[in-house]
């Protein structure tokens, strides 16, 4: 009789009630609670953090053409942007004045150099918003000079009405692309991305130094006296894949909770929230769990065979460091990515087994592979995690019972020879 489903147990039940288990699950709930009062949040944040009133001293250089009427046009469309000019003050008077009366601070024009001195150059805030005045009163002053009407201006530096639409190679009726659709597709590919490279980091670690602790502790010997090693690594990998399916469950019910009381209308009164989440379609948290559950247990058979080869637990991050680095090169893989989902290096990444749960996901969240391609990547993927597999737990059946010191590459594959 298999002795997987004792194993699986063992492991679920000794690290479900662990410590950092029970947090980590607490700060993903809280991240998708957050979530849903994101954008009201960071709109009062940036209400808070914008310029309020807005009052300046302009000090021209005598002689030259004033741009303060231009200025006070620009200003006056704008609520509480005051311009005072200098008049008779000279520089410094007219700075003493800035301080005496709490002005947002003093312009100093010197032809084409525009200065603006204050005591606070570290608000980019207001700097951003004067420096926005100042461009279109400039562009007006020109606009002037050069003999151009204000319908010319505007025709000038109106916004072009730029769409995007999507059509297939055959010609057919194209999709016009949404901006804030596509834009919201990003946060949550990015999102989830990063879920699933913490997701393996933090359970092939687990995995990793599972084996180490057992193995140092001599655990093993007895162990495997009545397991097959095969059986010892696949309840270690499927139990602590179950710790990462679970908190799966519960975040992706954490933030359908949010989306159904948001749509509802119970947070309309409480920051005027809206669910942030309540885009989310079913078929990408399908995906998401494809490709997390393919994706861990390639990764978890590598860490569960590294830490077989290792004689004590410390050496487990020297071990682990090499297969982090290609989870890192995955995860910046989809990242560049995003920039153009259907690159020649996404498809590439897309189809290679350590870098497609990552880079395949984000390409089907932001962009429009075909068919094949996707089937192609879930078929090259299972192929290799059942070679990865196969030849981890022959490097497992191997390490496990191998004390004393640190097994070489070399030797790990004379061994598997014999």
């Amino acid at each position: 009789m298999s002795m997987i489903p004792v194993l699986v147990q063992r492991e679920f039940s000794s690290r479900v009630k662990g410590t950092a288990y029970i947090v980590t699950t607490i700060i993903g709930v809280l991240v998708f609670v957050a979530l849903s009062f994101l954008p009201p949040i960071m709109q009062r944040i940036s209400s808070s953090l914008a310029p309020g009133a807005i009052e300046l001293i302009v000090y021209e250089q005598p002689g030259e053409e004033s741009i303060v009427p231009y200025l006070e046009q620009v200003g006056a469309e704008r609520e509480g942007f005051i311009v005072h000019p200098a008049g008779t003050f000279d520089e410094s008077e007219a700075y003493r004045k800035v301080l005496d009366e709490g002005l947002s601070g003093l312009l100093l024009v010197d032809g084409p150099l525009y200065t603006f001195v204050t005591t606070d150059a570290s608000n980019m805030m207001l700097n951003d918003e004067i420096q926005i005045v100042l461009n279109q009163a400039v562009s007006r002053w020109n606009a002037v000079r050069l003999g151009l009407s204000a319908d010319d201006v505007a025709s000038l530096f109106g916004r072009v009405d730029f769409r995007v639409r999507e059509v297939s190679p055959l010609g057919e009726d194209g999709e016009e692309i949404d901006s804030a659709a596509q834009g919201q597709a990003m946060i949550l590919a990015y999102f989830l991305l990063f879920m699933i490279y913490m997701a393996l980091v933090m359970y092939g670690n687990m995995v990793a130094t599972g084996v180490a602790e057992e193995k140092s502790s001599r655990i093993m010997e007895v162990m495997v006296s009545t397991v097959k090693p095969l059986e010892l690594m696949l309840g270690k990998i499927i139990g602590v894949g179950s710790l990462g399916l679970l908190q799966f469950f519960i975040w992706i019910g954490t933030g359908l909770v949010m989306n159904t009381l948001g749509n509802s209308g119970v947070f309309d009164s409480l920051l005027g929230a809206s669910a942030a989440l309540s885009s989310i379609p079913l078929e990408t948290v399908l995906w998401f769990g494809l490709y997390f559950v393919l994706g861990y247990f390639l990764y978890a058979s590598v860490f569960a065979a590294a830490g077989a080869l290792v004689a004590r637990v410390e050496e487990v991050s020297q071990v682990v460091t090499i297969i982090m680095m290609i989870i890192m090169v995955g995860f910046f893989a989809a990242y560049i990515s995003f920039l153009n989902p259907n690159s020649g290096l996404a498809r590439v990444a897309s189809l290679v087994p350590f870098t497609s749960p990552m880079v395949m996901f984000s390409r089907i969240v932001l962009g429009s592979p075909s068919l094949l391609e996707v089937m192609a990547s879930v078929v090259i993927l299972v192929a290799s995690v059942l070679l990865g597999a196969w030849i981890s737990a022959k490097i497992y059946r191997i390490g496990v019972l191998m004390y004393g010191k640190r097994l070489s590459l070399r030797q790990v594959v004379m061994l598997m020879r014999d």
